[in-house]
Parts: C-alpha cells; structure tokens; sequence
C-alpha cells in the first residue's frame, strides 16, 4: 500500500515517546532511530511528532531527480531479459484502423 504515516508513539510503560515513521516502501511503521541501533526517546509528545514529521517531510522533498535518466537502457542481462519480454521482444506490430 502506498500510504505514509508520521506519528508519535507511547513507550510501553511509560518513559517516554517514539517518533514513528511509516513510508510507502515500508509495510509496518518503524521507531526513528537514535546512536547505536536504538529508539530515540522523546520526553514530551509534541517533540516526538515534530521529529517524525520531520523526517517525512526531508523523505518526500530529498529525492532528487536531477540529473537521471528515464529512457537509460538497462544495464543487467536479466533487467534486459525482462525488458524484451515486456517490451515485445523488441518486434514492431502493425495496427491497422477500420
């Protein structure tokens, strides 16, 4: 499903708040991380759900796509494989109109 989620999240048993983040790639929503692999603990609410709206936003404005190429041609054989079959194979079909 391509639904983003930004939200904070009481920690079980009352120390604090997670900031969590749900992207489209992702099927579950995640705690942001803090050093070494663990969740950065908020103390208050409104400090959570501003960090994790934070990061939503710099994910949806910091992909660029400056610079690519759409029409690049594939560069792995089994990319190119695919391509051929869902391309035709590279055949042209005539249409003709009634």
């Amino acid at each position: 499903m391509n639904k983003y989620s930004a939200y904070p999240h009481r920690i079980p048993g009352g120390f604090g708040y997670w900031a969590m983040l749900r992207l489209c790639r992702d099927a579950h929503p995640a705690p942001i991380m803090a050093e070494a692999d663990r969740p950065k603990v908020f103390a208050t609410k409104g400090e959570a759900a501003e960090e994790a709206l934070k990061h939503l936003v710099a994910f949806m404005n910091g992909r660029p796509i400056r610079g690519e190429t759409f029409d690049a041609k594939p560069t792995s054989s089994a990319r190119m494989k695919a391509e051929m079959l869902f391309l035709g194979g590279g055949r042209t079909i005539q249409v003709e109109r009634a």
